[in-house]
């Protein structure tokens, strides 16, 4: 359900599956989403929101939501109906704006409802407006897709789109990143996808994934399997934990992945070119 998600919006749900964590909740709910988008996109939340939303929002979730016992995000934590709600708001929106993609401005506007939803009780009492909030996004310069294969308006009639998993994926995009990664004399491995622990920078919550940056125990924490999925560099096919071989097994240079499509379309058999470091022989 995610590969429509660009980067900034996938960030947005695994804040909020740590906010829900650090309330003791046991469900994804609306007011973490809504942390997860401040947190991870301030610029938006400086754009569309009230001065001083930010502070007020984490007020009032505090005084509305006590905190509970703390636990570790290796615990799955589903999201709730209404969390589940905010997600198909949110690709209603996009559908709406035909955009491709669904970002953060989308998970925003997703928050409100006509209901008692906190997130949306928040934003009413900022005084926000879902109407006029829609008009503003739709007048600005939308967030980059997760990957430019999802737009085809590059694609010349010589050119057709190329199928991958079903979907049409602009040609030239495809081409371009291809011939960029055979240039590289990479070796790729064929491994299922795990999750991988990152540490959490309590301030910003930005992450990273220097395990070490842990020793630092009041800035830092460490996120038990807090990386839950890469995309394929060529088609941005999501990787995830699965028993479905298609998402949960895939190919890896140790840095990035190929899905196995990708790697079996693009990448068997195929010539690298010479190393982009000549002095690596």
């Amino acid at each position: 359900m995610f590969e429509r998600y660009t980067e900034k919006a996938r960030r947005v749900v695994f804040f909020a599956r740590f906010e829900a964590s650090q309330y003791g909740s046991q469900y994804i709910e609306t007011e973490h989403l809504l942390l997860g988008v401040i947190r991870e996109d301030p610029r938006l939340a400086n754009r569309f929101l009230p001065t001083g939303a930010s502070e007020t929002i984490r007020q009032r979730v505090d005084s509305l939501k006590p905190r509970r016992t703390t636990f570790s995000t290796s615990i799955d934590i589903p999201l709730s109906k209404e969390g589940k709600s905010v997600l198909r708001n949110a690709a209603d929106e996009a559908d709406r704006m035909a955009h491709n993609h669904i970002g953060t401005e989308h998970l925003l506007l997703g928050l409100f409802g006509d209901g008692p939803e906190t997130a949306a009780v928040i934003l009413r009492e900022l005084g926000v407006n879902a109407a006029e909030l829609r008009k503003k996004i739709a007048e600005t310069q939308p967030e980059p897709p997760p990957s430019t294969a999802f737009a085809h308006a590059s694609t010349t009639p010589d050119d057709d789109p190329i199928q991958i998993h079903g979907a049409s994926r602009d040609a030239a995009h495809i081409h371009s990143v291809v011939a960029q990664y055979q240039r590289q004399p990479w070796h790729w491995r064929q491994e299922v996808w795990l999750p991988r622990d990152v540490v959490i920078y309590l301030e910003t919550g930005q992450i990273s994934f220097d395990l070490s940056l842990a020793n630092d125990i009041a800035n830092f924490k460490i996120v038990k399997d807090g990386w839950a999925s890469d995309n394929c560099v060529i088609c941005h096919w999501r990787l995830f934990e699965s028993s479905i071989l298609s998402h949960g097994t895939g190919y890896t240079n140790g840095r990035d992945w190929l899905c196995t499509e990708c790697y079996e379309r693009f990448f068997v058999d195929s010539k690298p070119g010479p190393p982009p470091h000549p002095e690596i022989t």
